[in-house]
């Protein structure tokens, strides 16, 4: 019957303005769907679900002033994108193919609609968009297969050349380097900015791709002063952040990562956030404290790339690359209080790729004997059989993008 009842509501989406009451009952019905219910949901509503997503791009990409008053639209919206969350958080019973059928629009017109109106839009109007472009991103983020779909190509090339190389980007960043930052109440469109464009671009420079319009290197020169200036001040009052600048500074961390990584000198592109190694160690040292914050380890999450799994694993990769110069190597061995750390993140992180990440550390930073009496190879050694046996039972799932490296280094250490 609630089939029927939605397939009768979503024709009523054709007219070009729908009732109130029509879009309550979709909202309603949407929001009535648990984790639990939403596979049978979805196989049994697949073409009404189809029509609702289609119809939500169309909306958002036409003049937001036509309906952003109207509470009825602003409650669908919020509605679809916390189903559209849930289809996400199913990782094994709801396909790929239905899951990007869904979540990526099929126009470009759709695109540029809603990008052509974000400097001249209202905080109502961007907080919904960035909403389902982090949703695209999360998409990216689990299959990393779609990162080179023309969709996606097209989304990353406007957010680079519209947003992130920018003067407003680099005014936004700016803001962050006061110590009180914490305290500002953030705009939406600074959340945009600041957020959603770098979380997508994270996601999607994650593939090295060459279909974009600036280097790795270019991006690092263009944010590298206000960037590493903000990381330095940021990292002494970690205790006061807002989830807004938690937010907003993990991504930030996360875009440098993907940057340096997408060349095949990390240590050049490493190099170039600071103008000399005596800012390096104090940046080293910054990102240090911050991920030696303990609350932060207590909200790693296996299920959800939240935005605290996301500053971890982020700061760990960065830290990880600079092993590749010697004198930074040198200097970041000397750090004993990362060594606790990082053994803590290692055997407590629910999050497979952290793990991964935290040993492979300790394997490249520790002696044989330190290593020996640390006494956990047996507790390696059982994780790194899970993940293997894991990626033998399915192994055409990429969920983790753990680099091959990282594991290696970290199936080290049980054999000592």
């Amino acid at each position: 019957m609630e089939k029927e009842n939605l397939e009768e509501l979503v024709a009523a989406l054709a007219v070009s303005l729908p009732s109130t009451n029509i879009l309550y009952k979709i909202t309603s019905i949407l929001e009535e769907q648990t984790s639990r219910s939403i596979i049978l949901f979805v196989f049994e509503s697949l073409q009404s679900l189809y029509i609702i997503e289609r119809w939500a791009w169309q909306v958002l990409s036409k003049d937001f002033q036509e309906w952003i008053n109207e509470k009825s639209y602003i409650d669908l919206f919020h509605a679809i994108h916390l189903f559209n969350i849930k289809l996400l958080s199913n990782h094994d019973e709801i396909e790929f193919d239905i899951k990007t059928s869904l979540l990526i629009p099929s126009s470009i017109d759709w695109i540029d609609g809603i990008l052509d109106q974000i400097k001249s839009s209202n905080d109502t109007f961007l907080t919904i968009v960035s909403l389902w472009f982090d949703v695209i991103s999360y998409l990216v983020h689990e299959y990393s297969e779609i990162r080179d779909t023309s969709t996606i190509i097209y989304i990353n090339n406007r957010l680079g050349r519209d947003f992130l190389m920018t003067n407003e980007y680099q005014i936004y960043l700016k803001q962050l380097q006061e110590p009180h930052s914490s305290q500002v109440i953030f705009t939406p469109k600074q959340l945009f900015y600041l957020k959603t464009c770098s979380f997508s671009l994270h996601v999607y420079l994650c593939s090295k791709s060459q279909q974009f319009p600036f280097t790795g290197e270019q991006i690092i020169k263009f944010i590298a002063d206000n960037y590493s200036q903000m990381i330095l001040v940021q990292s002494y009052i970690v205790d006061s952040w807002s989830k807004e600048l938690l937010s907003c500074i993990a991504h930030l961390i996360a875009l440098i990562c993907s940057c340096c990584w997408w060349g095949d000198e990390k240590a050049k592109y490493i190099k170039m956030l600071v103008s000399s190694n005596d800012l390096m160690y104090d940046h080293i040292l910054a990102l240090i404290r911050i991920v030696s914050y303990q609350p932060f380890h207590q909200c790693i999450s296996a299920q959800w790339y939240n935005d605290e799994t996301l500053l971890i694993d982020a700061i760990l990769v960065f830290l990880y690359g600079t092993l590749e110069i010697r004198d930074i190597r040198c200097f970041i061995s000397s750090q004993t209080n990362l060594f606790a750390t990082l053994l803590v993140i290692a055997q407590t992180s629910s999050y497979d790729r952290i793990c991964i990440c935290a040993y492979g550390f300790l394997a490249e930073i520790l002696t044989d004997e330190q290593l020996k009496e640390l006494n956990i190879s047996e507790n390696i050694s059982g994780f790194f059989f899970d993940i293997l046996e894991q990626a033998w039972k399915d192994p055409t799932k990429r969920c983790k993008t753990i680099p091959i490296p990282h594991v290696l280094k970290g199936m080290f250490i049980s054999d000592n």
